[in-house]
């Protein structure tokens, strides 16, 4: 049961940090990272907890588990944030493609601008020639 309250966040990154950056919904990017980081911490929280309820409802001193369960999740903290950078930089080269689109598009008008003066000069000139 802890192990999954440890992974809940990462994989609430990896699918809603994906949609996110597709715009399929309305959170944005930073508010996905934002919810994956403090989920992370209250969900550490919570299993260190749930840990500490059932070694004191078995009678049992050791505190290992809680060893574990502190790697485990500085371990999935790392590969989070790992994730967040990842699709950060996802987002930003769609980002960079899509202004670079919109720069081809500026180009082309222009380019479709001076073709329509070079041919109404080309008239003029012709018109003068007669």
């Amino acid at each position: 049961m802890h192990i999954i309250l440890i992974i809940l966040p990462l994989l609430f990154q990896i699918i809603f940090g994906r949609k996110a950056i597709g715009g399929d919904i309305k959170l944005s990017f930073g508010s996905v990272c934002l919810i994956s980081f403090f989920g992370q911490i209250l969900l550490t929280i919570s299993a260190f907890k749930l840990i500490v309820y059932y070694l004191e409802k078995n009678n049992n001193a050791c505190g290992m588990p809680l060893v574990g369960l502190v790697m485990l999740s500085l371990l999935f903290s790392v590969i989070l944030f790992i994730t967040m950078l990842i699709q950060d930089r996802i987002r930003k080269s769609y980002e960079d493609d899509e202004i670079d689109k919109a720069e081809d598009e500026d180009d082309k008008i222009e380019d479709n601008e001076n073709e329509e003066d070079e041919y109404e000069e080309d008239e003029y000139e012709e018109d003068e020639i007669k």
